[in-house]
């Protein structure tokens, strides 16, 4: 199959609403790159440094930012983001204007989008990331459901094809998310940046991965540094803040370090037992690609990330709790109630099928 493969361009262009878009993509970009295809990188924000420090030899473009702003209190998320679709709006139409130029400057052959719905081009096939068809809504506004599906779905119509991260499969984990009746998809298989290392030890009884957006962010990292410091075992805070420092400071039982990158990553989480983490999609990908033992908080007032932790706590694969009455002592009391990513094979079985399809 390799003999056939022909050379292309691609543009690679992802969300920056949280790391989460970014880490997801890297196995893409590796594998577009082991079977010698050329790459370009178009993001904003922290997304953007994240895919620089892991490629720091790829040439990239700054997309418009979406600049979401958040609600400081734990509700009405949802509301706060309808407010703001004339910005997204207008962010969208210009990160349009910019992939059309790419394409025609850089000749570039085939557009990949994570959830940036502006990036695609009617000069060649652009496909679509995403697991959310079908998006959830609060209880108090289920009335606009079908209203934002529908536009949403319109969206959709824009791009060759729409690929799902997720398995069709038993392995499915994200549910009601990625089902629909309308759009046509393909499953890729879920997309993790993460692999099994042989011969590790255990470190850390805990790690905590901090992420999101502000100011939930921060206060999900002083809630938690603060109880950690308390807790009599070893643990290790993640800030999720890719700017920083990937050096792990020891403060007496409680490691921190800013932001680690794909390997650090990777063995960090191998070395540890349980993981406190929001329950993003992307962040639940990567537990589940090494087998953890997590607890899940999820932003508040994020609908997809509540979902998604219902769900894992429904089929007993993890805890789910609030961040408003969150307490590790009594998480940890019932976590051994779950069995964690423990009893299914999601290493992708799919991608690498998909991907050398396109370079026919």
């Amino acid at each position: 199959m390799e003999e056939n493969i022909k050379h292309k361009k691609f543009l690679i262009s992802v969300l920056n609403w949280g790391i989460g878009h970014a880490s997801r993509m890297i196995p893409i970009i590796h594998l577009l790159r082991r079977y010698g295809q050329t790459v370009y990188l178009a993001s904003d924000g922290d997304a953007l440094v994240m895919l620089r420090r892991e490629f720091p030899d790829i040439e990239y473009c700054v997309l418009p930012a979406y600049d979401p702003v958040y609600q400081r209190g734990d509700s009405g998320m949802m509301p706060k983001m309808l407010s703001q679709i004339p910005k997204f709006s207008k962010a969208i139409r210009q990160e349009h204007v910019i992939t059309e130029r790419l394409v025609r400057e850089k000749r570039i052959d085939i557009v990949i989008s994570d959830n940036r719905y502006g990036c695609y081009s009617r000069r060649v096939r652009s496909i679509l990331i995403t697991h959310q068809l079908t998006i959830q809504m609060p209880d108090m506004l289920d009335f606009l459901g079908t209203f934002v599906n529908y536009y949403n779905r319109r969206q959709l119509r824009h791009f060759y094809r729409v690929w799902v991260p997720d398995y069709k499969d038993a392995r499915n984990l994200t549910g009601a998310l990625s089902a629909s009746g309308t759009v046509d998809r393909r499953y890729i298989g879920q997309l993790s940046r993460m692999h099994q290392l042989a011969g590790v030890k255990q470190q850390y009884d805990i790690m905590a991965l901090i992420s999101g957006p502000e100011p939930q962010r921060t206060k999900f990292e002083d809630l938690i540094r603060s109880q950690l410091a308390e807790y009599p075992g070893t643990s290790l805070l993640v800030r999720g803040k890719p700017d920083g420092t990937n050096e792990i400071k020891t403060r007496g039982r409680l490691n921190e370090a800013d932001y680690l990158d794909a390997e650090q990553l990777n063995l960090a989480l191998q070395q540890t037992g349980l993981v406190i983490s929001r329950s993003g999609y992307s962040t639940i990908m990567d537990l589940a690609r090494l087998s953890k033992s997590a607890i899940f908080v999820p932003t508040p007032g994020q609908t997809e990330q509540i979902y998604l932790a219902r769900e894992l706590e429904k089929k007993g694969i993890a805890l789910y709790r609030e961040q408003r009455d969150f307490r590790l002592d009594r998480a940890l009391s019932k976590v051994k109630l779950y069995s964690g990513f423990k009893n299914a094979n999601y290493e992708n079985d799919i991608l690498e099928n998909i991907i050398l399809k396109l370079l026919k």
